[in-house]
């Protein structure tokens, strides 16, 4: 099976290359040029068979163009990126290989927050208290009525490249919130304003058909960077039926096909945060847990569904070392994430069964250039 992957300087990206390389699949990955100054890490990964750089997707049609032609001889595109998603979805009928991504209305219903949020209450699935006010007038008149802290968050992230802490702002105050709403209305109009759920973050990674599950692996998050809410810097494998039944919940409310990652927090009660489109960024967990989401999506692009949904392992660990030491170095002034912090981070460092999400001895190159890319 022959398989494009897109974003090849996303880390995503190179643990999507390294589970379908591992899989037998021959992988080709592209980049935009303007990601690709230094060598994209999926570039020079041992299990990237080719590599192209395409032009920066600002020239959509240019993009699609030369990607198109790069696809003229693979099965499957696997598009890792929101904004590379969204661009193969509305170009479909110009890509010459399978994609396995739901049509351009469903990923756009699912990626902007309010509307998954109004679906997953019609479905039953718990959401924090949200607001979605469409002036400043309506800010004013909402900010003396919620419950504080509250989160200001992007309503979606389409058309922007911006870092997980940039895409949202913990208020305490009622200014802090009028002020947090301007800012990011001035990025993508009329974000959200939600009442901040205190509790462990968790996420459940898919695949699915029609809405209908194939294969998910669920996590909670250890710990996070930024500390005050982010992406995993380290995860861990949960088996819990509650929260994979409110994942599918989700999924099948948008009659999902593809990948996708469902995210909560959990109070007294799991609550629905967001769901990502795309893969995610705790995505080689899964592979480590041993379920091979890439591969299994490829396959089931190819029409090739799996007999039975396959067991990831509980209790398996994963840390991406730059960020988890970014995080325990930043948890230093926080007199209560400290000790969980700096002390898991040590212990997990000490602990020769917690993978690393993108050091590998085997694929060290790749390793490197990640790093590398990361340098200012």
């Amino acid at each position: 099976m022959k398989v494009l992957v897109t974003d090849g300087a996303n880390r995503v990206a190179l643990a999507a290359v390294r589970a379908l390389g591992r899989a037998g699949a021959r992988v080709t990955v592209v980049e935009q040029a303007r990601f690709a100054a230094r060598a994209p890490a999926a570039f020079v990964s041992r299990h990237a068979a080719r590599r192209d750089v395409l032009p920066s997707l600002e020239d959509e049609g240019a993009f699609v163009a030369a990607l198109a032609r790069t696809a003229s001889d693979v099965d499957v595109i696997l598009p890792v990126s929101t904004n590379v998603v969204l661009a193969c979805a509305r170009n479909r009928e110009r890509l010459p290989a399978r994609l396995p991504v739901p049509p351009l209305e469903v990923i756009r219903r699912a990626n902007d927050k309010s509307s998954a949020l109004a679906a997953a209450r019609k479905a039953g699935v718990p959401i924090p208290p949200t607001w979605a006010p469409e002036s400043e007038e309506e800010v004013e008149d909402l900010i003396v009525r919620i419950r504080l802290p509250a989160v200001v968050k992007l309503r979606d992230d389409e058309g922007t490249v911006l870092e997980p802490g940039l895409r949202y702002a913990i208020c305490e105050t009622g200014d802090q919130v009028f002020r947090a709403w301007r800012r990011l209305h001035a990025l993508r109009p009329f974000p959200l304003v939600q009442e901040r759920v205190r509790g462990e973050g968790f996420g459940v990674g898919l695949v699915a058909r029609d809405g209908r599950v194939l294969a998910s692996v669920a996590h909670r998050r250890v710990r996070e960077y930024p500390v005050s809410g982010g992406p995993s810097s380290c995860c861990e494998t949960v088996d819990d039926p509650r929260l994979e039944e409110l994942a599918a919940r989700v999924i099948g409310a948008f009659g999902w096909t593809g990948a996708a990652m469902v995210e909560f927090k959990r109070d007294d009660e799991y609550r629905l945060m967001e769901v990502n489109p795309r893969f995610w960024g705790a995505l080689p967990l899964a592979e480590a847990a041993g379920v091979n989401l890439p591969h299994l999506l490829a396959r089931m692009a190819m029409g090739d569904e799996p007999a039975s949904r396959p067991v990831p392992r509980a209790g398996v660990r994963l840390r991406f070392l730059p960020m988890d030491l970014a995080a325990a170095w930043s948890a230093l002034g926080d007199p209560v994430l400290r000790g969980r912090y700096l002390g898991g981070f040590l212990a997990d460092l000490l602990d020769p069964g917690v993978r690393d999400g993108i050091l590998e001895a085997g694929d060290l190159k790749a390793s490197l250039a990640y790093l590398a890319g990361r340098l200012p």
